[in-house]
């Protein structure tokens, strides 16, 4: 049987006026990354991680080695934490998981392996399939785009990393549930705001302090919306990000993932090391990524993450589907999408098939209030594996909650 709920929805095709990407099964053609960008500054960032003393992109993953992570980044007294009551954040849009909101950058990745898996993630080839430029963002140009989908079978270093028992154990940690890495399309992607190497787009920066600090308190000013950014106002569609600074120099300023808290202020999280992490609860948190005020390098890398099975997790299509996120791919990401989800719901099935069993054979009496509510749990879930599909949910975007005041919900 067809699902055929199209012409009962408003909005039954993606369209460009709704901000959605109408060659989506293509893969976005429209939004290929120029020449100019992997010619110029691509070409420039690869020349500089080429030329490190020692630099060896064939080297292995090794936990002991490229993760610099150590027990006491956990404490708060060392890493700044917030809960999402400290953050103001009483009512969302969907349950929380936990009441952890973010924590601050820690120290995660060495230099080694930072450079490995930008290496591996900007090869030419590599960004020609998996990067494309942003959907919708404030203030992007050429030099603004995301890369993903690309680690399973172009970048086993990034692979091996991200699915490494030793990360899920480190965020796990921190959010006060077991973590795990969601699924090869958002295990591992990039946002990029790479700085210009056009003399003429440079000279339009700002130069001096009282220039940069205008800007930046109009910005901060503002509910978030007017910040330049590779990624606009958002809530994420995975349970969790794990943000990584892969680049950003010391002298640049803004670049910060910025995070609405519950009045509507927008707070910038202190600029971060490279190789350093942040963590949100980002499936309940607003934020963005800003793009830096000076002319240099920002690029984060970002793991999805939700809470392990057999607890079904709250992702979300929103704000990751191909008609919306120009990088996803199509049929790799729908196939990894459903995958997730499937094993998912065999585990909690295997999970409850077990209690059953094991409570039957300690002769306690079956309890049909509880049984049917795990069923409609588990109808819920599948359910929302499917029900913001493009064949059946093309709502303008963004989405509506975006811009909802947290209080309003």
């Amino acid at each position: 049987m067809t699902v055929a709920i199209q012409s009962n929805s408003p909005y039954p095709v993606p369209l460009k006026k709704n901000g959605l990407i109408e060659s989506y099964k293509e893969n976005s053609p429209t939004h290929v990354i120029p020449q100019k960008t992997i010619d110029l500054e691509v070409a420039s960032l690869l020349k500089r991680i080429e030329s490190t003393p020692g630099f060896d992109p064939t080297v292995k993953f090794d936990a002991k080695k490229h993760i610099i992570f150590k027990e006491e980044y956990c404490s708060p007294e060392v890493t700044k934490q917030f809960t999402l009551k400290d953050l103001k954040i009483t009512k969302t849009h969907v349950p929380p998981l936990s009441d952890f909101g973010a924590a601050f950058p820690f120290p995660l990745i060495s230099e080694e392996a930072v450079n490995i898996m930008l290496w591996e993630g900007f090869q030419p080839h590599v960004l020609e399939k998996w990067a494309r430029l942003p959907n919708l963002a404030t203030g992007a140009n050429r030099l603004d785009f995301h890369i993903g989908g690309h680690a399973r079978s172009e970048a086993p270093f990034s692979w091996a990393f991200f699915n490494s028992p030793e990360l899920s154990e480190i965020v796990s940690k921190f959010c006060g549930f077991k973590a795990r890495p969601l699924y090869n399309s958002e295990v591992c992607h990039f946002n990029v705001s790479l700085a210009t190497e056009d003399p003429e787009i440079a000279a339009t920066y700002p130069k001096t302090k009282e220039e940069i600090d205008a800007i930046l308190a109009k910005q901060d000013a503002g509910d978030g919306d007017a910040i330049p950014s590779s990624l606009g106002l958002h809530y994420d569609s995975s349970s969790l990000a794990l943000v990584i600074m892969m680049d950003l120099p010391k002298e640049a300023v803004g670049g910060q993932t910025t995070i609405v808290t519950g009045d509507e202020k927008s707070r910038r999280v202190p600029e971060p090391t490279i190789g350093s992490a942040t963590i949100i609860q980002g499936r309940v948190l607003k934020h963005l990524a800003s793009k830096p005020v000076t002319n240099h390098n920002r690029i984060t890398c970002v793991a999805g993450m939700a809470i392990a099975p057999p607890i079904l997790d709250n992702t979300a299509l929103t704000s990751v589907k191909p008609s919306v996120m120009s990088r996803a791919r199509y049929d790799t990401f729908y196939s990894d999408w459903t995958t997730y989800r499937f094993e998912n719901l065999e585990l909690r099935l295997k999970y409850l098939r077990e209690k059953l069993v094991k409570r039957y054979e300690d002769g306690e009496k079956f309890n049909q209030e509880e049984v049917i509510g795990w069923c409609e749990e588990m109808e819920e879930y599948l359910h929302k594996t499917w029900d913001e599909m493009e064949a059946v949910h093309n709502p303008p975007y963004p989405s509506k909650h975006f811009s909802t005041p947290y209080d309003e919900y």
